[in-house]
């Protein structure tokens, strides 16, 4: 084999190696989202922060469950507060469809809430 073509063959390995190793060269330095704030006009919502966070849509699911195919129109809270189980009740507070929209999109998530309520 002719030095040329050693040549050639080592600068296409070192090429492949570059293009397969890119992303570890990174060192993990992709950019960081910020964590989207909750904004709310209330520092009590329905249920505990905690609980939203991690079951809001199962809460909307149960309020809309409730609500139509019930006829129960009351959410009251444990400690006896009473919320309308409807959208417009969370924009009281949330301000409007964005707050969703934001931390849906942080988390990758698609809700159908608003292929029905299109006036949120």
């Amino acid at each position: 084999m002719k030095i040329r073509e050693r040549i050639l063959i080592f600068c296409g390995l070192a090429l492949f190696l570059f293009v397969v190793s890119y992303a570890f060269l990174q060192e993990g330095k992709a950019k960081k989202i910020p964590t989207p704030v909750a904004e709310s006009a209330s520092e009590q919502c329905v249920e505990s922060r905690e609980y939203m966070r991690a079951n809001h849509m199962l809460l909307l699911d149960d309020w809309r469950h409730g609500a139509v195919r019930e006829g129960e129109r009351i959410h009251v809270t444990p400690d006896g507060r009473k919320f309308e189980k409807n959208l417009s009740t969370c924009f009281q507070c949330h301000g409007s469809r964005g707050f969703c929209v934001r931390c849906h999109t942080y988390a990758s998530a698609k809700p159908n809430c608003f292929s029905c309520h299109h006036e949120m």
